[in-house]
């Protein structure tokens, strides 16, 4: 792992020295037609090693908050379908759980490519990355406490435990936590990207 680390550190070293002596960057070339994220659909493009490394982890921030995201929807679905047998209650919750499923994954999605592409190519399409990403990280920090819809935030899981629910409990905790990595991922990265320029 550390030798991976350390072969990254001196290619990107040596690519940015290169770009320095040669007159180029990063940003001048990135095929933006050559789809190959995510894998199997391969509607966007995306490569890290294309981003200035002193932007590099911001993209990777960016990148792990959407797969974050991807991961709280799944085991939001499964646990909402377990709370629903569990409690013998009416399936709203798991109608939520895709919505949820199909509403975050896009929005998520959208603030990592268009972090990723203002990162790395125009720093323009910044300014509206900005704003929609301040208003998700107050989103995903008021879902991780709340117990509302099909939300199964802080406050829900004592209340699972209780219902002797142990295994919804953890997935609760599990969807919380992602929730929480993510605004605070998003956070870090919105910080970072507040600082580059955006004229």
């Amino acid at each position: 792992m550390a030798t991976f680390v350390a072969k990254t550190m001196i290619t990107d070293q040596i690519k940015t020295m290169k770009g320095e002596i040669t007159g180029t960057s990063n940003k001048n070339k990135i095929n933006w037609d050559d789809f190959n994220y995510p894998p199997f659909l391969k509607v966007i493009h995306y490569d890290v090693s294309e981003v200035d490394p002193e932007h590099r982890l911001i993209v990777r921030s960016l990148w792990l908050s959407h797969i974050l995201i991807f991961v709280y929807s799944i085991v939001n679905i499964i646990n909402n379908i377990s709370i629903t047998i569990g409690t013998q209650n009416y399936g709203i919750r798991i109608l939520y759980s895709f919505m949820f499923f199909f509403s975050f994954n896009p929005i998520q999605g959208f603030l990592f490519y268009r972090g990723y592409k203002g990162v790395a190519s125009d720093a323009f399409l910044l300014a509206l990355y900005k704003w929609v990403q301040i208003v998700m990280i107050l989103c995903w920090t008021i879902f991780a406490i709340i117990d509302w819809l099909g939300f199964n935030g802080f406050i829900v899981v004592p209340k699972l435990f209780k219902a002797g629910l142990p295994f919804e409990g953890v997935l609760a905790i599990i969807e919380d936590s992602c929730l929480i990595l993510t605004a605070l991922l998003s956070t870090f990265a919105l910080v970072k990207v507040w600082s580059i320029p955006t004229d």
